[in-house]
């Protein structure tokens, strides 16, 4: 049940849980609200009236004089409706007087009279409206006795005032056992019916943006499980530059839940930073506090630096992937070549191709750059692709003549570190040279090439990508139980940095995918 300790697992649970309880409470109050007693009301006319009527108007007893209507003369016509489903009875009014009170706000109250609807749909039967409004010419309300009426059944009150105005308001009072009195609102004509209904439309809008939430979770980059066991202190990492990006994701990774750690990167070259371990003191590494400051070195490869008194212990912490890179004015039948294989590479690097025409390319001096001595990439390019250590003499400052050693068969020259490099490579004519990624992104005028037809990535490295080291983390034998370097080593190798290690484009050593290569 680990994946519950998940913030956006709990995060898209509660959303899911609380979309459909919603929905279902959406439901159940529009289900309960349905099967109710429900008198609704509305006014479906209210307009003045005036002495231009030439014709009398039709009313309870005859009809009602013109003389009879003045300039402040108004007509209401209301609708009072079972809009429930269950069947209203006289005995269900509980309203003290029993019925309807409606009150015309501002003005006065002339004559008042029920109108007795067609049959109904749902019953095919009239409904009885035995009782006129009670009413006094002259106030302002009147009350409907109580009508039985089906659900569905309907009639009319047609009232006539005097004072106030069209439009003023009109309020209907009264109480149902178990219902409700309330407004509703009758369709216009041109009006254009709704694609749902209310309770649709509020169940969509809950279930969508359920939905929406649930989606941006799902874009969300995969949280980094919690380290095991937090630790105080501070820790310099150094040694490997080409593993520089994935030590700072990884002490981000680890910092944002232990902050009371202090973690800094200072990488240089992997055997300049193994020999940096090898010289720090490890008997100042606690403080009066508790604290704990130590060292640990990444090294591209198994370090080659000297270490007679068996000090080092290392830990394999991922695979990783190397890129040849090569200028683009090597071109092949008009392309700038894309792929070399390992034997090829060998020779260039080697002196047995001193020229771009004998692998069919332009008739232009090979030039290699390689990195100094202590880098862990020239390590891995020595133990991956070379098959022996390189050590030729250095033919070149430049990389564009012999300066230095003119009668090398090959223009070699050196840089000391990869950004220095992919810049004399994108510079000049003819060159090759290799770097690790993300810092191996070739500049303007260079490009990278495949090695026996594949790219340089942690996937490709399970499919036989030949150019890779394994990347160690190194310490001063086993870290003190409970230090900084000890935990933030246990995060590495436990399997919680996996997806750190995988999104800076390696494989790491603990998950499935890389366990073979670094085992390789």
């Amino acid at each position: 049940m680990g994946w519950l300790k998940d913030a956006q697992n709990l995060v898209a649970i509660a959303t899911t849980v609380l979309s459909i309880a919603a929905s279902l409470a959406l439901w159940y109050v529009e289900r309960r609200k349905q099967h109710s007693k429900r008198i609704g009301h509305r006014i479906q006319m209210d307009i003045p009236l005036s002495r231009a009527i030439s014709e009398d108007l039709p009313g309870p007893d005859g009809l009602i004089p013109r003389r009879d209507i003045t300039e402040d003369t108004t007509l209401v016509l209301l609708r009072i409706e079972n809009d429930g489903a269950a069947t209203i009875t006289d005995g269900d009014y509980i309203s003290d007087p029993k019925g309807l009170t409606v009150t015309f706000a501002g003005r006065r109250i002339t004559d008042a009279y029920p109108v007795q609807p067609a049959l109904t749909s749902n019953t095919a039967r009239q409904i009885r409206l035995d009782s006129r409004p009670v009413y006094t010419p002259g106030e302002n309300s009147l009350l409907l006795p109580p009508v039985a009426l089906n659900s569905g059944d309907y009639y009319k009150l047609l009232v006539m005032l005097r004072g106030g105005g069209a439009g003023t308001q009109v309020d209907i009072e009264g109480r149902l056992n178990d219902g409700t009195v309330h407004p509703n609102q009758g369709a216009h004509p041109d009006d254009k019916p709704p694609l749902f209904s209310a309770l649709g439309r509020w169940t969509v809008g809950i279930l969508g943006t359920g939905m929406a939430i649930l989606l941006v979770l799902a874009t969300l980059p995969d949280p980094v499980p919690q380290p095991r066991g937090c630790a105080s202190g501070s820790l310099t990492l150094t040694g490997s530059s080409a593993f520089r990006p994935a030590m700072e994701a990884l002490r981000d990774a680890y910092t944002r839940d232990c902050d009371d750690a202090k973690i800094t990167v200072a990488t240089s070259s992997s055997g300049t930073g193994v020999r940096q371990l090898l010289e720090s003191d490890p008997s100042d590494s606690t403080d009066t506090a508790g604290d704990h400051s130590s060292v640990m070195a990444f090294s591209d490869g198994p370090t080659s630096e000297s270490d007679p008194e068996g000090k080092l212990h290392d830990e394999k912490v991922a695979a990783m992937a190397f890129a040849l890179v090569v200028n683009d004015a090597v071109v092949v039948d008009g392309k700038p070549l894309t792929n070399l294989t390992v034997s090829q590479v060998r020779r260039l690097y080697l002196g047995d191709i001193t020229d771009w025409k004998d692998l069919g390319g332009p008739d232009l001096p090979v030039r290699t750059v390689r990195r100094t001595g202590s880098s862990g990439t020239r390590g891995a390019f020595e133990a991956r692709v070379l098959g022996r250590p390189d050590s030729f003499s250095t033919s070149s400052r430049d990389c564009r003549t012999k300066d230095l050693l003119p009668t090398s068969k090959v223009l070699r020259c050196e840089e000391h570190n990869t950004p220095d490099l992919l810049d004399r490579v994108a510079r000049v004519d003819g060159t090759i040279g290799y770097a690790a990624p993300p810092e191996g992104t070739p500049r303007k005028g260079s490009h990278i090439l495949k090695l026996n037809g594949l790219g340089p990535s942690g996937e490709n490295i399970r499919k036989g990508y030949p150019f890779h080291a394994v990347e160690y983390a190194y310490t001063i034998g086993n870290p003190e139980d409970g230090s900084l370097a000890d935990s933030f080593l246990d995060f590495l190798t436990q399997g919680a940095a996996n997806r750190v290690i995988a999104r800076a484009g390696h494989l790491s050593c603990t998950s499935p995918d890389g366990s073979a290569a670094c085992r390789g």
